[in-house]
């Protein structure tokens, strides 16, 4: 898959699917059910990694959603580009 040149550093994005599904799994804890900020935005704030994902830190409360957010940067999640569109 081609990169979308227009998720770059700064981009507003909003989160479409979750690791390419719109749905979570039946039997999801709910502490990594994060497929709950589907439709949530947030900015790019690390390029694409090693793994394909860039760092989205949302612009609401990851954890206030009951999720686990280890990152080191509070509210932010390793996304696949895939699962973001651009947005104005």
């Amino acid at each position: 898959m081609q990169p979308n040149p227009a998720l770059t550093l700064n981009a507003k994005v909003i989160l479409t699917t979750f690791n390419g599904t719109a749905a979570s799994p039946e039997e999801c804890p709910r502490g990594e059910n994060y497929w709950l900020l589907i439709g949530s935005t947030g900015h790019i704030a690390e390029a694409k990694n090693k793994n394909g994902r860039v760092l989205v830190l949302f612009d609401e409360s990851v954890s206030g959603k009951g999720l686990h957010c280890h990152n080191p940067v509070p509210n932010s999640l390793y996304i696949l580009e895939s699962d973001l569109k651009a947005v104005s």
